[in-house]
């Protein structure tokens, strides 16, 4: 079907002109208007996203930075317990009566006169 031809004829003058120009001109500003805010609206999402993804990388790492100082913490003061009876290991070997008695002990060295008698354990009295 072919659009009717309309009897009526279209008037031709400069306001009718002007108006229509006018309408041209709007909807290519508002064609314009649009695809500004598109590119926008897509940087401002690149933006964000790269934003978002950053953050939760630095979270991640920050989450396994803290639980590696948890575990060095718990590592240090292990050490600092074996470091403190060490430390206190070092102080008693200084001393000549615990070498001597250490010494009397577990290498069954005597002083002059001294007879050392063996007692049996607990174990042995009770495999008889």
């Amino acid at each position: 079907m072919k659009k009717a031809e309309s009897k009526v004829a279209r008037i031709e003058n400069r306001y009718i002109k002007d108006t229509a120009t006018m309408k041209k001109t709007r909807n290519r500003r508002r064609i314009a208007l649009f695809r500004r805010l598109a590119f926008m609206a897509i940087i401002f999402a690149v933006v964000g996203g790269l934003l978002t993804i950053t953050y939760t990388k630095q979270v991640l790492a920050l989450k396994d930075k803290k639980e590696k100082q948890v575990q060095v913490d718990k590592k240090m003061v292990a050490m600092k317990d074996e470091q403190e009876a060490l430390n206190d290991q070092i102080k008693k070997l200084h001393d000549d009566e615990y070498i001597a008695k250490l010494a009397r002990s577990e290498y069954y060295l005597s002083k002059d006169g001294e007879i050392i008698f063996n007692i049996p354990e607990e174990n042995s009295k009770q495999k008889e």
